[in-house]
């Protein structure tokens, strides 16, 4: 086993989707099941020392964004989250920047659902295919990503373009997580992970 750890970090905005974000706590998790397995650290990051979910999930992130140095990171995952709950401040451009910087150092971003929208609002999908969770009843995100420049795609659960992972919903995000392991730390590893969990075998 490598001693060297791979670096993620979960930005948690006001309003995360429950399953978006523990999905990515848990699935890199079980990478502890077995001492000869990869070693991930999951750091959670936000805006505030307390950060709520939509259905009940109360988080104190690891750090807060200054804290952040993009460097230390192999990847970004943003969940989507609730814009009735606050998950309009991941709108923010500091997100933008964050993203910039890990993907420019040749980190992957994965995303969940509406955690695509401030990737696409960053210029990172400009060319590049992508999906979004289609039923919001307040907001076109299938067309924010048009503007965005993106190529849309709706007759796949999960895309990933250029080291950035969207999906169209909270349904496909084991399948996000798993994608983005298998990217960082191989094949055979996602699949002895996969095995430990009776996801596949």
């Amino acid at each position: 086993m490598s001693n060297k750890t791979t670096n993620i970090l979960l930005f948690l905005t006001q309003g995360f989707e429950d399953l978006e974000a523990v999905t990515t706590l848990d699935v890199f998790g079980w990478t502890q099941y077995r001492e000869h397995l990869p070693r991930v650290s999951v750091t959670t990051a936000g805006f505030h020392k307390v950060i709520k979910s939509r259905f009940g999930i109360t988080i104190t992130p690891d750090l807060l964004y200054p804290e952040i140095n993009p460097e230390d990171y192999q990847a970004l995952v943003i969940p989507g989250g609730f814009h009735s709950h606050g998950f309009d401040e991941a709108y923010d451009a500091r997100i933008h920047e964050l993203a910039r910087s890990i993907h420019a150092n040749g980190g992957y971003i994965a995303t969940m659902c509406v955690g695509i929208l401030p990737v696409a609002d960053s210029g990172l999908l400009k060319g590049k295919e992508a999906t979004t969770y289609p039923h919001s009843r307040h907001h076109d995100n299938i067309g924010r990503l048009r503007k965005a420049g993106a190529k849309v795609v709706s007759d796949r659960h999960v895309v990933m373009d250029d080291r950035i992972i969207s999906c169209d919903g909270p349904g496909s995000s084991l399948e996000v997580i798993f994608l983005l392991m298998e990217c960082l730390l191989g094949h055979e590893a996602t699949k002895e992970v996969r095995r430990y969990m009776i996801y596949d075998q």
